[in-house]
């Protein structure tokens, strides 16, 4: 399932991980640091965690990563030459590249987590959608219940004038003051 991530979003977890994290192999940083600087590459770039060997497939590891450094996959065909992964870069800017990094604690980094492209990864994001949705609809009832309760602590003030029944104005209008306070 491909998401459509943003290049603001994809070239700040980038940058970010640049700055935090030493690369295993020397070039990878190199190839990272291109498509950060290229914006027509680095919009077809889907971040993922499943195999793709036959896609374009590009693996990058940490140095505290055991996977190796800088790995290339094309159509089923390995290499680790950083020539042949900036020519095919160059030959084939529009193809979508699939990116798989390997660095501690990914399986927690929330900020690389979004980037996924993965159906167990959009569930989350659908999930938080619906909290979300859950939490402004719950806030849109209880501000309809509030003024509702208002409207009725007024009318029943009006009554209670209208019969000049004084103790129950003050105590309405107590009720009425703490409502209108927690606006």
């Amino acid at each position: 399932m491909t998401r459509w991530v943003s290049y603001s979003e994809k070239r700040h977890f980038l940058t970010t991980f640049l700055q935090h994290y030493r690369l295993k192999h020397p070039d990878a940083r190199f190839v990272l640091k291109y498509l950060l600087q290229h914006p027509h590459l680095l919009e077809n770039v889907h971040f993922t965690e499943t195999e793709q060997r036959q896609a374009r497939w590009l693996i990058i590891s940490t140095a505290m990563a055991e996977e190796e450094g800088l790995v290339f996959y094309r159509r089923g065909q390995k290499s680790t030459s950083l020539a042949a992964i900036m020519g095919d870069l160059a030959l084939h800017p529009n193809e979508p590249l699939y990116l798989t990094l390997h660095f501690p604690g990914k399986a927690r980094n929330f900020a690389y987590l979004r980037l996924i492209d993965h159906q167990a990864f959009e569930n989350v994001r659908r999930h938080e959608h619906h909290e979300k949705m859950a939490k402004a609809a719950e806030q849109v009832l209880d501000e309809a219940l509030k003024r509702h309760e208002v409207s009725r602590l007024k009318l029943q003030i009006d009554q209670a004038l209208d019969r000049k029944d004084m103790e129950l104005f003050q105590k309405l209008t107590e009720q009425l003051k703490k409502y209108e306070g927690q606006s």
